[in-house]
Order: structure tokens, then sequence, then C-alpha cells
């Protein structure tokens, strides 16, 4: 599922691609990925407006219009967005696209169709909604804001981090990353880590996420020393040698080196 660094990728593709032009066409090729609204209206909301700014918060992007309205776009397992010529390849499984007055149209692919898009009147409604948390790598997530958020959690640190109501944009690849790096086994209690260990798991939290972000999350591209390219039961650790174990959490598989993390 598209995390924090690829849903930060996607925002600035779409702001190097599509802002600041007249939308001239609205295509909703299967409406199953829209919420709380019409393919009718939708379209009928949308045209001949311009898409003018983005924000993002977690694994969702708002796309601001500019009647001041917000085009909400969450990209379940398999989403993403292309931007084509008329002569260009339409990707196969474009769920919503919009057209632009210079030819060119942004495609909004999902091929399970787990994602979703939703218009409304602003961001902070939507986030009111789904009581996200503070994003990942807000800046105003310090050290000691983290330390309060942990501290009303309870249970299993891997589980913490993804809930999207404490903090938001963690997944499931990212987590495990984060924990490598930290070298703290997911399945830790939260009461049983200690503060030093806490603000180990932060450091790599902004670290990580801000590699992968900058890499265009794109495994391949990670340093050596990460998890996250070798996501693999029976992978050589790339820190001691040993073999990757795979074990569930919370009916996640999660991948972590049992003599790295403890």
């Amino acid at each position: 599922m598209p995390e924090l660094p690829d849903v930060e990728n996607f925002r600035r593709y779409l702001d190097a691609t599509s802002l600041h032009r007249k939308i001239t066409e609205v295509e909703v090729a299967d409406a199953a990925v829209l919420r709380k609204i019409s393919a009718g209206r939708l379209s009928s909301s949308i045209q001949d407006r311009k898409f003018e700014s983005t924000e993002r918060l977690g694994k969702y992007i708002f796309v601001n219009l500019d009647n001041g309205q917000v085009l909400m776009m969450h990209f379940g397992m398999s989403g993403f967005l292309k931007y084509f010529s008329k002569s260009g390849s339409r990707p196969p499984h474009a769920r919503v696209l919009f057209g632009f007055s210079n030819g060119y149209t942004l495609a909004y692919d999902c091929q399970r169709k787990l994602g979703r898009i939703r218009l409304a009147d602003d961001m902070e409604s939507i986030i009111r909604e789904k009581g996200l948390g503070l994003d990942a790598m807000d800046p105003g997530l310090g050290l000691k804001r983290f330390r309060r958020i942990m501290g009303r959690r309870r249970g299993m640190i891997k589980t913490a981090l993804m809930n999207q109501s404490a903090i938001s944009g963690i997944g499931n690849i990212y987590s495990d990353e984060i924990l490598f790096q930290a070298g703290i086994h997911p399945e830790r209690k939260l009461e049983k880590i200690s503060d030093d260990e806490l603000k180990r798991v932060y450091r790599m939290m902004k670290r990580v996420l801000g590699t992968a972000t900058e890499r265009k999350a794109n495994p391949d591209n990670y340093p050596p020393s990460y998890l996250a390219p070798l996501r693999e039961e029976g992978s050589e650790c790339p820190g001691c040698g040993g073999r990757v174990e795979k074990i569930k959490v919370n009916n996640r598989g999660t991948y972590l080196c049992p003599r790295c993390q403890n």
C-alpha cells in the first residue's frame, strides 16, 4: 500500500504536471472509487476549474481547487497518478481522468479499486471525520510531542506506529524499516520501551521517511543498510548477516532480524 513517501511523491508529481491548468473534461471510468459524490456531480463540480495547490496528510492528498473546494485522493493498495498526452498510453486501470486545456490528462489509476476520491468544502472536515493524527513528517511533531502521543497508546510498538489516529502516514513497510533501524522488535510493548529507545524510534522515523521520500520511494535506491529491499523470509540481514524472519503482528506480515532487534 502506498505510504507517506509514496504519496508525497505523488503529490510532487501532481504539482509538477497539473496545477493552474483549466480542466476541460472529467471522465469517471469507474465510480466504485468515489465517496459521497456521484460521477455526474464530480464532473460538473470540477470541469472548468483549476487545481491550484496541494497538501498531504499521511496517506492522503488534498488538492485545492480555484473555487475553494478540495479534492481528496487516497490510493488504497495499488493506486498512483499518471500524466499523459493524447498520443500517450492511457494507464490500464484508470478510474478517474482529468483532461486539461493543454491536451494532457491526469489519470488516477487504482487496479484493486481500494482507493477513493472525494470532493469536500474543506480539508479539515475530512481530517476530523477520519480522525487522522499529526503527519509523521510534520515539523510540529517533535520528540516531546511524539513521546506524549506514544505515552497515550498501549500494546505493541509496531501497532502504535501504524495507527493513523495517532500518527499519520506510516504503514506496514515503513514501520518495519523504522523498527529495524532502531533495533526494536515490532512486538515489544510500549510500556517496556525505555525513553532512550523511544527517542531512537523517533529519530529513525524521521530519517527513514525522509530518505525514502527523497529516493522516490524506490527500495532499489535505498541505502545498503535498509531492510525494505530484502522483504523476503530467509534473506540476509544487511546488519548482521543473519536471516530475516517473517511473523504476523496484528495479522500483518512483518519482517525483522531477531538478532538485530530485541
